[in-house]
């Protein structure tokens, strides 16, 4: 069918002053076969969702994430992903880049799957409701399965 889905997981190491703690969690990426070229480069439209976990103020808080955006991949190895949409609770942006194991993991192990690691990056113009722009960056390891 040409759609990719693939979980990620994000182990924060950097957080902005709304967090006591680097949230961590997991992220839903939905790649379509729809996209189109940049030069060399392919771009694929995507949509995100994920959930993290962190404290505020002594307490839990939980932001999301969700939004739509795409991916560029160079060379079968080295990608960018950029979402738009909301993070915590105002608009945002996620991105996550790295490198993609493709090569090895689909035509030389002859797997479905496909491993990309690398860094992981959230900003929110309202993180918690209180105008308080802020963010994160993670480590993130995600599996994709081709649909």
């Amino acid at each position: 069918l040409g759609f990719n889905v693939g979980v990620a997981a994000s182990v924060g190491l950097l957080a902005g002053e709304t967090f006591e703690n680097v949230p961590t969690g997991a992220t839903v990426v939905i790649t379509t076969p729809f996209g189109f070229k940049v030069g060399p480069l392919d771009y694929t439209i995507s949509l995100g969702i994920g959930s993290y976990t962190g404290t505020n103020n002594n307490e839990d808080f939980n932001p999301m994430f969700y939004g739509i955006g795409g991916n560029l991949t160079l060379a079968e190895f080295v990608f960018a992903e950029g979402h738009v949409g909301m993070v915590g609770e105002g608009t945002g942006i996620r991105g996550f880049t790295g490198v993609t194991l493709e090569r090895l993991m689909k035509k030389g192990l002859n797997l479905p799957v496909n491993l990309l690691v690398g860094s992981e990056v959230f900003y929110s113009t309202d993180m918690a409701g209180a105008g308080n722009s802020s963010g994160w960056a993670s480590v993130g390891i995600r599996i994709d399965y081709g649909l």
